[in-house]
């Protein structure tokens, strides 16, 4: 059972002080006049602390577990417990306290004490009544009767008379007659590990009971008898530990003491068990919940509340953390709050739970909880205050070890509070180091501010300074109450006109007058004795062109403590201490009192009736013409907002007549303009117009949107609010000048018999040949505005004839980054050849009469076309979009056209969104891509075979007719010997001179 010892507290040695604080939030404990006690070294003096005051003598018990006896010499480190006194001992020494023990005692049938390393002292406990008992415990203390099979460590405790003198009263509460088996039962129980005494109960625990389950040992002072909890309503798993800390208070009922007992190893996790409902908690594995339990009345309901300690609970390491749970009645606890300190890494927050009292003297209990590894080992103690709510979760004090000494380890492993130690009415806190610290004076202040019931501002007066300024007189009356606060005082305070515009970063609206020069806040002090009441006059000034005359003008005066003058002799051991200011709990220490200007209302609740209504004007600009009504009472701080686009700009406002209109712009997209000063009046309309430049909108939206909302300061019914806002919306219609170009890939190719079917596309299963072509087309929006939308149709001419096949198949049609879709024409039948077989005659007769180029082209009448329809999405400015569109042409049918060239016009054409119009002198939106498909000439070899052939017999047959003819004609019968004679004789003759003609 060592681990109880090792794992619940690691002292070092220590000393002991009454009480040391740090700085921080820093309450009503005394940092500067500390009694400090010192125990000998290597003892643990200090492991647990008790206040104790009797017939008026105040002491600090401390228990010494690791200490030899002065009064047994020859036992080995039994510990001790020491005594010491506040007052009349100005050495600070401690001395030891005979508990009238030996070496060995006798303490039944079969029973004898070894007292060697019993750690007497180990816990602390006093009787709750005045002039109380102690209780000091040795949970190691062992019965060595069997010693020679086992050694059982039942434990010991002492009840100490109140004089803290005199013979002990011993308790063994686990020791039973003949009963020797370690671990069995309670064989191994170790009682005294934690105690709590009450005015007739001593409550131990005892955490090796039943192979370490646990269980509380109670013995009544009043029966002198001794019983346990029943053991059937608690745990019944092993090494739970219960009763590693117990405590007691009024959980059933304000009349009835009830036990509860933690068990910090129950199911890993921890458990709180006793005489109320079982409390379990999330907490992960080993953080310990239960291993210290503190009960106390936080809410003054009569009902005890209870704290746990995890101090093992982790975040990042064993930071720990308190659970605080409401008591109901009958047992019934809630959990209302976890309190965590500072959470600082490995600070073992709530390895102790004490009861203070009512420190700060408000009625509400208040508890200490101790963190003493945190500062790497140096320890701190946090102070909690009770109320109505249960707890205030924030701590309002951190006492630091290290503060009282860098070398001091393990502050707040112990702590003793809820005695009166020095006589002035308020609890004094000693802490494990040992320190015991007293509380100092807790004074109230009652201050009082005194302003006029209201500020008329519409008729400026003032006796004091310009007369054109409206003014009034500011009272500050301050006295204090408390316990014990010799002499007096001084309270500084610090008055602020406005606070409330102040605290919100606005400019206050009244200023004092400070020596000419205006401030918001004056500073001052009072110098007090307790319960007399002075005063301080000072003169506020109103601002010129208040706006807000409807919130109320607070004027705060916040206050603090100064010095103490104490007139007289001063106690030499405990002189009186500096008082402190009641703690607001967390709240600022200050007062307010509040005044209002003057409205002139004809209504009870002075209800404005506001109603703004518009009309736009259209130029390159806008001009929201508004004219605001009231047909309510005077509208005091009345302002008209707009909420825009900003792509729209504020340029100018214009009014009327003058009625005291102003406008500022507050963001780019938010205009307010104030309507009149000090007030709108009653029944009137004002006109004004706001001028917008909407020379540089976007387009990305569809209308100009305006939002119109006119409020004032005064309250308006309900069923007049309807009409406060007015919502202006403007359709937008986008001015764009769009473009479209393309280009085709191949723009022509050959085709034919004689073309090597490798150069053409084949699709699976199909003998067709096909010439693949890429379409692309590029829509541009050149601007001014985004383009919202459009839609591009592709027509592409798709048959020789009317009645003839489709030529194309679209593969593909893609919008570059999916900004559209096209419509798909899936051709069904994408390999058609034509069914009339060609003749020999046929194919000669083609050769001779083939004709030249044909055009087909969509915009020609009859003509059957292919249309892709694709609809894009919205266009910036500048801003392109493509569409690729790949598909396949089939060459079969082209071969039976007698054309030499095919042209095909593909034409594309881009039709804008409604909401959307063209430049006139824009760019076009059609385009024309041409493509041509070039006929083979050069006929096939059997053709060309024909042909020589049939022309031979075509000139043959020509030859014999010619030479018919020529015989039916005579040429063959003609006597040419005869004729070519006379011929030669007639040349003859014509070369002589004496020519005669030959007939004659």
């Amino acid at each position: 059972m060592t681990e109880f010892s090792t794992r619940r507290r690691s002292a070092l040695e220590v000393f002991v002080c009454l009480c040391l604080v740090s700085l921080a939030y820093s309450f009503n404990i005394d940092l500067q006049h500390p009694v400090v006690f010192r125990g000998p070294d290597a003892t643990f003096f200090g492991y647990s602390v008790l206040e104790h005051v009797h017939d008026n003598t105040r002491w600090i018990v401390v228990g010494a577990p690791r200490a030899n006896s002065s009064f047994s010499s020859s036992v080995q480190s039994p510990g001790a417990v020491y005594k010491c006194r506040i007052r009349n001992n100005p050495e600070q020494r401690c001395t030891e306290m005979d508990l009238g023990r030996g070496q060995r005692e006798s303490c039944g049938k079969t029973c004898q004490g070894d007292r060697n390393d019993e750690w007497m002292g180990v816990s602390l406990a006093r009787q709750d009544k005045p002039n109380g008992k102690i209780l000091a415990c040795a949970h190691r203390w062992k019965n060595v009767y069997y010693e020679s099979e086992y050694i059982l460590p039942h434990g010991y405790c002492s009840v100490i008379p109140a004089t803290l003198q005199g013979k002990s009263q011993p308790l063994i509460p686990c020791y039973e007659d003949h009963k020797k088996t370690y671990g069995e039962e309670h064989g191994s129980c170790q009682a005294g590990i934690a105690g709590v005494f009450t005015e007739e109960l001593v409550i131990m625990g005892a955490p090796g009971s039943y192979y370490w389950t646990g269980t509380v040992k109670v013995f009544n002072m009043t029966s002198n008898t001794h019983y346990n909890l029943n053991q059937d309503n608690l745990s019944p798993r092993r090494y739970s530990y219960l009763g590693y800390a117990v405590t007691a208070g009024h959980f059933s009922s304000p009349n009835t003491i009830d036990v509860a007992a933690g068990a910090p190893q129950d199911s890993g996790v921890g458990k709180v068990s006793g005489f109320l409902q079982n409390l379990h908690h999330w907490f992960q594995m080993g953080s310990y919940f239960g291993s210290s339990l503190c009960a106390v009345d936080l809410n003054a309901d009569g009902l005890s509340d209870l704290l746990v300690g995890a101090p093992m609970h982790s975040e990042i390491r064993d930071e720990g953390q308190v659970s605080v749970y409401l008591s109901s009645g009958n047992g019934v606890m809630e959990e209302v709050a976890i309190l965590k300190g500072d959470n600082a890494y490995n600070a073992h927050f709530g390895e102790c739970i004490t009861s203070l009292g009512d420190i700060d003297e408000d009625g509400y209990q208040d508890v200490a909880i101790g963190a003493p590894k945190e500062d790497d080992y140096g320890g701190a103690v946090y102070i909690y205050h009770g109320d109505a709510t249960v707890i205030v979760k924030k701590y309002s004090m951190r006492l630091s070890g290290r503060s009282i000494n860098p070398t001091l380890q393990m502050f707040g492993q112990s702590i003793s509070g809820n005695v009166d130690m020095d006589g002035n009415g308020y609890p004094a806190l000693t802490l494990f180091a040992v320190a015991c610290d007293r509380s100092r004076p807790v004074i109230s202040v009652d201050i009082s501010i005194f302003l006029p019931v209201s500020i008329n501002i519409t008729v400026p007066q003032c006796h004091e300074g310009p007369p054109h300024l409206n003014c009034f007189n500011v009272t500050v009356c301050m006295s204090f109450r408390g316990k014990h606060v010799p002499g007096h005082i001084e309270l500084l305070y610090n008055l602020t006109a406005d606070s409330d515009k102040r605290h919100k970063g606005l400019p206050p609206r009244v200023y004092f007058g400070n020596g000419g020069e205006q401030t918001v806040a004056v500073s001052q002090h009072f110098s007090l004795e307790i319960n007399r009441q002075q005063c301080h006059q000072y003169t506020s000034f109103v601002r010129k062109e208040v706006k807000d005359v409807f919130a109320a003008i607070v004027f705060e005066a916040a206050y603090s403590l100064g010095k103490h003058f104490v007139d007289g002799h001063q106690d030499r051991d405990l002189p009186s201490l500096t008082p402190v200011l009641r703690w607001k709990k967390g709240e600022k220490i200050a007062a307010k009192n509040e005044t209002w200007f003057e409205k002139n209302c004809l209504s009870e609740d002075c209800a404005a009736d506001l109603s703004p209504w518009s009309s736009p004007g259209f130029m390159r600009n806008v001009s929201l013409n508004l004219t605001i009504s009231n047909a309510g009472d005077d509208a005091y701080d009345t302002n008209i907002y707009f909420n825009f686009s900003r792509e729209v700009h504020y340029i100018n406002f214009l009014q009327r007549e003058e009625k005291g209109i102003s406008c500022m712009l507050v963001e780019l997209d938010f205009l307010k303009c104030s309507i009149g000063f000090p007030f709108m009046r009653a029944q009137t309309k004002y006109h004004l117009s706001v001028l917008f430049d909407t020379s540089r909108l976007s387009g990305e939206n569809e209308t100009l949107l305006f939002l119109v909302h006119a409020r004032s300061a005064n309250p308006e019914h309900d069923s007049t609010l309807h009409d406060n806002t007015l919502e202006l919306s403007i359709p937008l219609v986008h001015e764009v000048d769009t473009a479209i170009t393309g280009v085709v890939s191949p723009t022509s190719f050959v085709y034919g018999n004689s073309v090597d079917r490798s150069r053409f596309v084949q699709l699976d299963d199909m003998e067709c040949s096909f010439q693949p072509l890429n379409f692309t087309f590029q829509v541009i929006n050149n601007g001014p505005s985004r383009l919202p939308g459009s839609t591009v149709d592709i027509r592409i001419p798709n048959r020789l004839a009317g009645n003839g096949a489709d030529m194309f198949h679209i593969i593909d049609t893609q919008v570059s980054e999916g900004r559209g879709n096209c419509t798909r024409h899936r051709n069904p039948k994408p390999c058609t050849i034509p069914q009339d077989k060609e003749s020999i005659f046929h194919t000669i007769f083609a050769f001779f009469t083939k004709s030249g180029r044909k055009v087909l082209d969509c915009d020609r009448p009859g003509r059957a076309c292919l249309t892709i329809s694709c609809s894009l999405s919205s266009q910036a400015k500048e801003e392109a979009t493509s569409i690729d569109v790949r598909m396949l042409l089939n060459t079969e049918i082209l071969q039976r056209d007698s054309s030499s060239v095919i042209q095909f016009v593909t034409r594309g054409h881009v039709q804008l969104d409604d909401r959307a119009v063209e430049v006139s002198t824009g760019l076009p939106e059609e385009i024309s891509l041409v493509f041509e498909a070039l006929h083979s000439q050069e006929p096939r070899g059997y053709v060309v075979g024909w042909i020589i052939a049939i022309s031979l017999l075509v000139g043959i047959l020509i030859f014999l007719l010619l030479a018919v003819l020529l015989w039916k004609m005579g040429f063959f019968r003609r006597h040419y010997r005869e004729i070519i004679e006379a011929e030669k004789n007639r040349k003859d003759s014509d070369e002589s001179w004496d020519w005669v003609q030959k007939s004659q």
